[in-house]
């Protein structure tokens, strides 16, 4: 005989269950455990050299990270910035060049935020950093992008040499990070060719930038230099007014000329002076030979014919 609809498995007792929901809880948390998320920002970080900045990551969910292992390096050369386990900052792996300067920020630990601060910020701390997460199980990773600036001098204008009818001009401006514009400007806001652009960089990482333009009579009005920062949407300028002087001498080759030919013609004027005089010179002396006691009665040789003591 069969057994009734629903008596063919035995009813579980309430110990059962109880016992079933816990091994699923404890698997679920187990689950839960070994799946670590990173998240960091969704966008760059911005700094100014000299500065402090933290580089955010956390946990998602939320969780206690104290236990974990928490390694921050650079992306471009995987070398360590920064690590953290078991409750300690271990350095022997760390770049020379972040010694003393990284801190994991140890507050947010048990909140799941894995923070990393980075003191006295240099241009060659520009770039991308990761945030690797490790435990027993499980291992995720975030990424950081950290875009250094700085901001440089106010440029320095200065007058060169005069060139196809017009005047060089200089600009110079020091103390930039990333390398900037440099961009030339009239008294209407019209932008001016640049002959010649060259920069280099210093040994803290930081851009000069020198450029050159010629201006000629048709610029009217004051002359800007603007050095411009396209990362921090900032700019720097100086202005200078040339005035119309410079702009009638700025045609070498003729000044050149007119002093070779002023030059050529004093030459000549001082050749025929120096030749009618030793020409005089000559006559003279001739003329006091005809005049000696010994050539009285006689003409002396090479007398002249206007002496007339020669008979």
């Amino acid at each position: 005989m069969g057994l009734p609809w629903g008596c063919g498995i035995p009813s579980l007792t309430g110990h059962a269950r109880g016992l079933l929901t816990s091994l699923v809880t404890l698997f679920l948390l187990r689950l839960g455990s070994a799946q670590l998320r990173v998240v960091g920002p969704d966008y760059p970080l911005t700094a100014t050299m000299g500065q402090d900045v933290v580089l955010r990551c956390y946990l998602s969910p939320r969780q206690d990270a104290r236990s974990l292992e928490v390694r921050w390096i650079r992306d471009n050369i995987s070398e360590t910035v920064h690590h953290y386990r078991n409750g300690q900052d271990l350095y022997g792996e760390q770049m020379g060049a972040y010694a003393g300067r990284t801190e994991l920020v140890r507050d947010g630990l048990s909140a799941g935020s894995l923070d990393l601060r980075i003191t006295r910020l240099r241009p060659s701390d520009d770039g991308r950093y990761i945030c690797i997460v490790k435990d027993a199980d499980a291992y995720d990773k975030a990424t950081v992008d950290l875009e250094m600036s700085a901001t440089g001098t106010d440029p320095h204008l200065s007058l060169g040499g005069y060139e196809a009818r017009g005047v060089w001009v200089l600009c110079r401006s020091a103390g930039w990070y990333p390398l900037p514009q440099l961009l030339w400007r009239d008294a209407r806001g019209q932008h001016l060719p640049s002959v010649s652009q060259t920069h280099s960089q210093d040994q803290e990482g930081l851009f000069e930038i020198e450029g050159a333009v010629i201006v000629t009579g048709s610029v009217e009005g004051p002359l800007s230099c603007v050095v411009r920062s396209s990362r921090l949407q900032q700019e720097r300028d100086s202005s200078l007014h040339i005035s119309a002087p410079f702009f009638h001498n700025a045609q070498p080759w003729m000044v050149a000329l007119a002093l070779v030919l002023v030059l050529l013609a004093v030459s000549i004027g001082l050749g025929v002076y120096l030749f009618r005089k030793q020409e005089k010179k000559a006559a003279e002396l001739a003329w006091r030979k005809c005049l000696l006691p010994q050539n009285t009665g006689k003409c002396a040789l090479g007398c002249p014919l206007r002496c007339f003591s020669c008979p």
